[in-house]
């Protein structure tokens, strides 16, 4: 019982110390469940905090899917801004500002835990529903205004994830990813996408009902730069336990 109680007042003295050093940063995204009705189409984003790509729609419950938050979702149309195409990704991006943790982020220490969950209708709107979905974030240096330029394999780094979606409507999953910023990082990109892994439809629209709702990005310190926070005290009953 007593080991189980310096385990509990461990946990809660580490988490008092990273939350004063302001450890975990709060969500980053704006419009993260698309609850503000605003075009999403369009050139690719130059600033900070809204979304803008190829075709897509915010809208409410529709093909019997309820938005996994709220009462808006994200709905993939097409695989351009102008409509169908032979391309076979449907893409939206926002750029996000993470000026405020420069010291971190040069100091090599700044990680982004960033995910959002996926839906789509299943085979009951035929056999060539497309099933795959991905995230992935980007990470840039210069000003933000520079993405359409840099957005072409100009990257100081990237990480992305991506799944088979299961087609149950009542079942929202989720894509998630970590990664460790580079030194020179000035403006991370978060891109969101739904994939025509079945069947590439050139005309109409090219995604039956494909979905994207409940994103988030934080930026934390690195594990390794956490336990730097911890007093020596806790670092030492920790190898107490270890060794009892």
């Amino acid at each position: 019982m007593k080991s189980v109680l310096r385990s509990v007042v461990s946990l809660g003295a580490v988490a008092a110390v990273f939350g004063a050093a302001g450890a975990v940063q709060a969500d980053m995204i704006s419009n993260a469940g698309f609850e503000t009705m605003v075009s999403t189409t369009g050139t690719l984003p130059n600033g900070y905090g809204y979304w803008r790509g190829d075709m897509s729609t915010i809208v409410g419950t529709e093909n019997d899917i309820l938005p996994f938050e709220g009462i808006c979702m994200l709905r993939f149309d097409n695989t351009t801004r102008n409509g169908a195409s032979g391309a076979v990704g449907a893409e939206i991006w926002q750029i996000i500002d993470v000026s405020s943790y420069e010291s971190m982020i040069r100091s090599g220490n700044g990680q982004i835990d960033a995910g959002a969950y996926f839906n789509r209708v299943n085979q009951s709107f035929g056999s060539a529903v497309d099933t795959m979905f991905s995230i992935g974030v980007y990470a840039y240096a210069g000003s933000a205004d520079t993405f359409p330029s840099q957005w072409t394999h100009n990257e100081l780094g990237s990480s992305q994830s991506a799944f088979a979606s299961d087609g149950d409507l009542q079942s929202w999953q989720q894509a998630s990813l970590s990664f460790l910023l580079p030194q020179a990082t000035d403006f991370v990109v978060l891109r969101l996408s739904a994939t025509e892994n079945i069947f590439n439809d050139v005309s109409g629209a090219e995604f039956a009902g494909h979905y994207v709702d409940g994103v988030g990005f934080t930026i934390i310190p690195t594990p390794a730069s956490l336990l730097c926070l911890a007093p020596a005290g806790l670092l030492a009953l920790g190898r107490r336990r270890r060794h009892a």
